[in-house]
């Protein structure tokens, strides 16, 4: 590692004030401005809302993404320039809006120059339910937009996710991947980590959120950090997920998803999560449990292959807490391993298995098929489409040409 990423790596931002479990709710809490140093100072409350227009208040680049409960709240987030602290968002059932959530914001760096990141949480969301919203402030608004909260945690409801991950430097690809995911109309997405070059770039996240456009803003994403994002303010400003942002969990319908990092700064912190997430399966019941991440335990890919750290450190934990599926990216390719347990293959209803999409737009890897855990490789920008339905789940991975690459059909 060169001494400019390593000294990248050693920072790591917060901006809920967290330093290790996620917290209970910040759903109604105090959005704070991305820092680094992770806890080391008191962390600093973001500008709150106010009636200020600079010269260029209208916002692009929202998005969505959840801080909570998926069925009951919804972070939304957008820029503007450097001066515009109107940090609003209506919503409602229909076009008449009704309600109103005030946010806060901050810059990323120090003095405004890639202008002001807007944050707000709506809450008390009625499950199921499709609303319309638009963010800005009186006559600065966006165009009329739309998103669907999750049904109610537990609730046996059929959903659909899509997954994709390393889009890095080209982001035409991750556009034309998120163009073919919604002819798919998934309820939300997760991205593997990644999704720039390098972390600290704004052109590049100017670039992936410009592709996100009429996506990103309609269907909420769930993101892994990368060791290309390299723990800057950048990737920590631009989203808003549960907890310290790094690792945590939520329940959608009857699916629980644990999210974690493995790309940290400091060390021990593989081990914490190890010792989260084992307490964190065992707390819920959830028929369907799913882990994303970045670095894949098991890979045939000839770059990278397989993370033997996280083989022994995270998998039997996964494996042993009912992990369906997990999710990883960094190999530049599609991956699916046998189902495994404790290295073997066994069923698919008693193993986890590990899937590798990494096809959003990075230069594409080779594989090295003599692995014996791998059941298919192929070498494709791609992305996955994941359907949950009466007690079933079905994953298909597609090209960008609407090719299957692969069909994986299990039972909980």
């Amino acid at each position: 590692m060169s001494l400019f990423f390593a000294l990248l790596a050693c920072h790591t931002i917060e901006k809920i004030g967290a330093d290790t479990a996620p917290a209970a709710d910040m759903c109604g809490g105090e959005i704070y401005v991305p820092r680094a140093g992770y806890d080391t100072e008191a962390a600093v409350p973001a500008d709150p809302h106010a009636a200020t227009f600079g010269a260029a208040p209208e916002p692009f680049h929202a998005h969505l993404s959840w801080a909570d409960d998926p069925s009951t709240t919804l972070a939304v987030l957008w820029r503007t320039d450097a001066d515009t602290l109107a940090t609003q968002v209506e919503y409602g059932i229909d076009t008449s809006y009704g309600g109103t959530a005030n946010g806060a914001s901050f810059f990323v760096g120090a003095d405004g120059t890639n202008g002001r990141v807007h944050e707000a949480h709506l809450c008390d969301l009625t499950p199921g339910t499709t609303y319309h919203y638009r963010v800005g402030g009186e006559g600065h608004w966006s165009a009329d937009k739309t998103f669907t909260t999750a049904p109610p945690p537990g609730t046996a409801a059929p959903f659909r996710f899509a997954i994709s991950g390393d889009s890095r430097d080209n982001q035409e690809t991750w556009g034309l991947i998120l163009d073919a995911m919604e002819t798919h109309a998934p309820d939300f997405y997760l991205f593997s980590g990644d999704a720039v070059d390098l972390g600290v770039n704004m052109t590049e996240w100017d670039a992936w959120f410009e592709a996100g456009e009429g996506h990103l803003d309609q269907r909420p994403i769930l993101l892994a950090h990368g060791n290309h994002e390299f723990q800057v303010q950048n990737y920590y400003a631009l989203i808003a997920q549960p907890g310290n942002e790094q690792w945590f969990s939520l329940d959608y319908a009857d699916a629980h998803f644990v999210v974690l990092n493995d790309t940290v700064a400091s060390a021990g912190d593989k081990e914490l999560q190890a010792a989260w997430m084992e307490t964190d399966l065992a707390a819920t019941d959830a028929k369907w449990k799913f882990a994303l991440h970045h670095m894949p335990a098991y890979s045939s890919c000839t770059t990278h292959g397989s993370n033997t750290d996280l083989q022994t450190l995270w998998s039997p934990i996964e494996e042993a807490g009912g992990v369906v599926v997990d999710f990883a990216g960094h190999n530049h390719n599609y991956e699916r391993s046998y189902p495994l347990r404790d290295g073997a293959q066994t069923t698919a209803e008693l193993g986890t298995t590990y899937v590798v999409a990494a096809g959003a737009g990075a230069n594409l890897y080779g594989n090295d098929l003599s692995n014996p855990f791998t059941e298919v490789a192929e070498i494709s920008h791609h992305y996955v489409i994941v359907d949950v339905a009466d007690g079933t789940l079905t994953l298909t991975a597609y090209d960008l040409a609407g090719n299957v690459l692969d069909t994986f059909t299990t039972t909980r």
